[in-house]
C-alpha cells in the first residue's frame, strides 16, 4: 500500500478516492473534518459573550445581535465566492487562504477597539470559514460520488459535528476565566495551526484539465449549469429554509436562557452544549438512516418532525427550561440529520463544478438567515411562542419545497449504486 507520505508530495493530484489509502483517508476526514468546524467554531463559541460584549461596548442587544448577522453575511458571501474560485484555481490553494485567514481575523478580534471593527472583523470570521467548508465539500465530491460520498461525509462530520458541543463548553469556560476577547485569541490560533497542518498534509483534488475557466463567463456558466437542475433549487430551498429557523433559535436562545431562566454564563455554556449534541445525533442518526432508507425520503421525515417540534414549543410556552429544551432539542436533533444527504444529492450530477455547487448550496442558506435579521430582532426574548412559529413556518415550507421542487419518487436509490443514477 502506497505510504501517506508518497501522497503528500508537492506538486501531485488526486482525483478519485480509490487512489486514497486507509490511513490517507483517516487524514483527510480530520483535515476536511477540523476545516468544516469553521463555521460552527465562529458563532457557538461566543454566543454566551453576548451580554458581555454588549456590556464592553456599551451597546443595545440589537447591536450585539447584528455582529452575529455579520458572521451569516461574511459566510453567505465567502460560499458564493470561493467556491466556483475553487472550480478555477484548484483546492489546495484556496482552502490554505481559507483556514489561514480565520486564524487571522480571530486573532485580530482580540484588539477590537470598538463594535464597529467587532463585526467587520466577524465578517471576516465568517468568510474564511465559510469558505474553509465549501472548498471541504468540493474535495470530498472531487474524490467520491452517490453512496460513497454519503459515507464519506458522515465519517467527515463524526468530526464537524463535535464542535457545536465542544464550542459553548469552550467559550463559556474562557468566558468565566477571563474576559470574552481570550475565546477568539484561542479559536484564532487554533485556525493559525490547522493551516500550518494543512500546508503540509494537503494535496491537489482538482485536475488542471477539469477546471472551469476563471473568466466571469465561465464562473457564470458554473451558476447557470447548477441552477437548471430542479433538484438541486430545491433542496437548496429546503435547506435555507431550515438554517433560517435554526438561526432564530441561536439568535433567541442567550436571551431567553439567561434573562428569563436565570441561567450563568457557565450554565447556559453546558445547556447549550447539550442542544449541539442533538445536532451530533441528528448527522450520526441521518448517515445511518441513509444505508436502510431512501435519503431523499428521509428528508420528509426530518422536516416534518421539524414542524412538529415548532407547533410544541408554540403549545409550551410559559413552561420551565427542560420544557423548552426539548422543543429545541428535536429542533437541532432533525436539523443535523440531513446534513449528508442534501450534500450527496444536491452534487449528484454536478461533478464538473462542485465548488460552485456546494457554494451557492450554502450561501444561499445564509443568505436567507441574514435577510431575516429584521423578523429576528422583532422576536420576543420571552418566551418560546414567536420562535415556534417561525420554526413552524420555516420548516414546513422546507416540506412544501422537497414536495413540489425535490421529487423523492423520481430520484434513484443511492444504494443501489450508480448505474440507475446514470440511467436517470
Amino acid at each position: 500500500m502506497p505510504t501517506p507520505s508518497k501522497f503528500f508530495s508537492r506538486g501531485r493530484v488526486i482525483d478519485s478516492g480509490e487512489n486514497l489509502g486507509r490511513r490517507v483517508v483517516l487524514i483527510y476526514i480530520v483535515l476536511i473534518g477540523l476545516s468544516m468546524s469553521l463555521i460552527p467554531y465562529s458563532i457557538d463559541p461566543f454566543l454566551p459573550a453576548f451580554p458581555a460584549v454588549g456590556d464592553f461596548f456599551g451597546v443595545p442587544n440589537g447591536t450585539v445581535q447584528a455582529s452575529l448577522t455579520g458572521v451569516t453575511i461574511g459566510v453567505a458571501m465567502g460560499q458564493l465566492i470561493t467556491g466556483p474560485l475553487s472550480d478555477a484555481f484548484g483546492r489546495r490553494p484556496l482552502l490554505l487562504l481559507a483556514i489561514l485567514g480565520y486564524g487571522i481575523s480571530a486573532v485580530t478580534l482580540f484588539i477590537a477597539p470598538n463594535i464597529e471593527i467587532f463585526i467587520l472583523l466577524r465578517f471576516f470570521m465568517g468568510f474564511f470559514a465559510a469558505s474553509a467548508d465549501v472548498v471541504g465539500r468540493a474535495i470530498i465530491r472531487d474524490l467520491f460520488r452517490g453512496q460513497a460520498m454519503l459515507q464519506m461525509l458522515s465519517k467527515v462530520f463524526l468530526i464537524q459535528s463535535l464542535s457545536p458541543i465542544l464550542g459553548p463548553i469552550i467559550g463559556s469556560q474562557l468566558l468565566g476565566f477571563g474576559s470574552w476577547q481570550l475565546a477568539f485569541l484561542c479559536f484564532g490560533f487554533f485556525g493559525l495551526a490547522l493551516g500550518v497542518v494543512a500546508w503540509f498534509t494537503l494535496v491537489e483534488t482538482l485536475p488542471v484539465a477539469r477546471r472551469r475557466s476563471s473568466s466571469a463567463a465561465g464562473l457564470i456558466r458554473g451558476y447557470t449549469s447548477v441552477l437548471r437542475d430542479r433538484v438541486y433549487v430545491g433542496l437548496m430551498i429546503y435547506g435555507s429554509l431550515q438554517l433560517s429557523a435554526l438561526f432564530g433559535y441561536l439568535n433567541i436562545v442567550p436571551f431567553l436562557y439567561q434573562d428569563v431562566y436565570g441561567l450563568s454564563v457557565e450554565e447556559f455554556g453546558l445547556w447549550f452544549a447539550f442542544n449541539s449534541f442533538g445536532l451530533y445525533l441528528g448527522v450520526q442518526f441521518g448517515g445511518l438512516m441513509a444505508r436502510f432508507f431512501r435519503a431523499q425520503w428521509m428528508l420528509a421525515v426530518y422536516s416534518t418532525v421539524g414542524t412538529i417540534a415548532g407547533l410544541y414549543l408554540i403549545l409550551s410556552a410559559g413552561g420551565n427550561i427542560v420544557q423548552a429544551e426539548i422543543g429545541f432539542f428535536m429542533v437541532v436533533f432533525v436539523f443535523g440529520s440531513p446534513a449528508t444527504a442534501i450534500p450527496t444529492l444536491a452534487l449528484l450530477n454536478h461533478g464538473s463544478e462542485a465548488g460552485t455547487a456546494a457554494s451557492l448550496l450554502g450561501s444561499a442558506s445564509f443568505i436567507l438567515a441574514s435577510l431575516m435579521t429584521g423578523i429576528y430582532a422583532v422576536l420576543s426574548t420571552t418566551t418560546t411562542v414567536d420562535i415556534g412559529l417561525l420554526i413552524f413556518v420555516f420548516f414546513g415550507l422546507s416540506l412544501i419545497s422537497l414536495l413540489v421542487l425535490v421529487r423523492p419518487w423520481k430520484i434513484p436509490d443511492l444504494r443501489k449504486g450508480l448505474e440507475q443514477e446514470e440511467a436517470h
